[in-house]
């Protein structure tokens, strides 16, 4: 294990036991899967920073996953669904789907990874629609609406990936 990796669990594990410490004696009110996916997104963001760029592909895919997984279940807290048994293979899917596509950004010339990406995106995508969670017409507004809203975050972070790939 590494001198990063190393601080990164350390701070990671002070960062929980904090966060459980202050729930116990009602500092804050977070359930447990919010905290816990705090810790992921903590985990997995700083795994694929110091993997990013640096020939680390497994450490990228893994970090990508654990990332969005804590998001997944950031997600799942914040917000109510019906079914979240439901969300589960879709989730799954698009998570491998975006690990896959961060493997494609971490080198242009793996265009056999940005296939598998697009059909792990493609198979998500229909299963919430064939589960019945959204229709394709709502699903592309979305899309849209996303868009329309974050593209000042995606030019930056295609810039800012440029730019780590042309320094290296």
């Amino acid at each position: 294990m590494n001198k990063h990796h190393q601080s990164i669990l350390i701070y990671l594990l002070t960062f929980l036991a904090l966060s459980i410490l202050l729930k116990f004696w009602g500092i804050i009110d977070f359930d447990n899967r919010e905290i816990f996916g705090y810790g992921l997104i903590f985990y997995g963001i700083s795994l694929v920073y110091i993997s990013f760029g640096n020939n680390q592909r497994g450490r990228l895919f893994i970090g990508s996953i654990i990332f969005l997984s804590g998001l997944f279940l950031y997600i799942i807290s914040k917000f109510e669904f019906f079914k979240e048994s439901t969300l589960l293979i879709p989730a799954l899917l698009l998570i491998f789907s975006i690990s896959f596509l961060m493997l494609f950004l971490d080198n242009y010339h793996d265009k056999t990874v940005l296939l598998v990406s697009i059909l792990f995106f493609i198979s998500g995508t229909i299963v919430t629609i064939y589960n019945g969670e959204i229709s394709f017409p709502v699903f592309l507004n979305a899309i849209w609406h996303i868009t329309l809203n974050y593209w000042p975050v995606v030019l930056i972070a295609v810039g800012i990936i440029l730019i780590i790939h042309r320094e290296k």
